[in-house]
C-alpha cells in the first residue's frame, strides 16, 4: 500500500492530537513523547505555552471567571516565576499544611477549602496529570512520583 501525504498527516493527527500537543504550531513536543524531566527548558516553555495554558485556562475560568479572568504563566508560577526559571512550587500560591491530619482540620475550619479542594483534586490535578503523563495522587494509595498538591503549592514546615 502506498502512503500519501494525506494518510501520513491523518495518522499523525490521530496519534498525537489526544496528547495535548498542538500540531498546528509545530513547536511543542511533550509527554508522552518525551518525559517532562527529560525536556529542555525551551521545550518545557513551548509545551506550557502551546498545551498546558490553553488546556488549563478554561478549567480555571469555569471555576471562577472573575478571579481567573487572566490565565498566564504568573497564574501558577507566581510574579517571580521568570526570575526562578518557572521552578515549582510557586511562592505565590496558597501555602498548604504538610500532613493529612492538618489538611483535614483545615477543611473543617476554613470555609473556602472544601470548594477549592474539590476543584483542585477533581479538575486541576487530573488535567495536569494527563498533560504531564504522570499518575495523580490518590490519598488512599499514596505513591512517589504522582502529581499532587506539593507540585504547585509549598507545604508548611514541619513543627518540632
Amino acid at each position: 500500500m502506498r502512503t500519501t501525504p494525506f494518510f501520513f498527516t491523518a495518522v499523525l493527527l490521530v496519534t498525537l492530537a489526544p496528547t495535548g500537543v498542538r500540531l498546528a504550531e509545530g513547536k511543542a513536543v511533550g509527554p508522552p513523547q518525551i518525559a517532562w524531566k527529560d525536556m529542555t527548558f525551551k521545550q518545557q516553555k513551548a509545551y506550557m505555552k502551546e498545551a498546558v495554558v490553553p488546556t488549563m485556562k478554561p478549567i480555571f475560568q469555569a471555576f471562577d471567571a472573575k478571579k481567573f479572568k487572566t490565565v498566564n504563566c504568573q497564574t501558577c508560577h507566581g510574579a517571580d516565576g521568570a526570575d526562578r526559571k518557572f521552578k515549582m512550587p510557586s511562592n505565590d500560591i496558597h501555602l498548604l499544611p504538610n500532613t493529612g491530619a492538618a489538611f483535614e482540620a483545615g477543611l473543617k475550619t476554613e470555609s473556602t477549602w472544601p470548594r477549592w479542594t474539590e476543584f483542585m483534586s477533581g479538575k486541576v490535578e487530573s488535567a495536569m496529570g494527563k498533560l504531564l503523563n504522570v499518575p495523580v495522587f490518590n490519598p488512599q494509595k499514596p505513591v512517589e512520583g504522582t502529581f499532587n498538591c506539593g507540585k504547585c503549592h509549598k507545604l508548611e514546615a514541619t513543627k518540632p
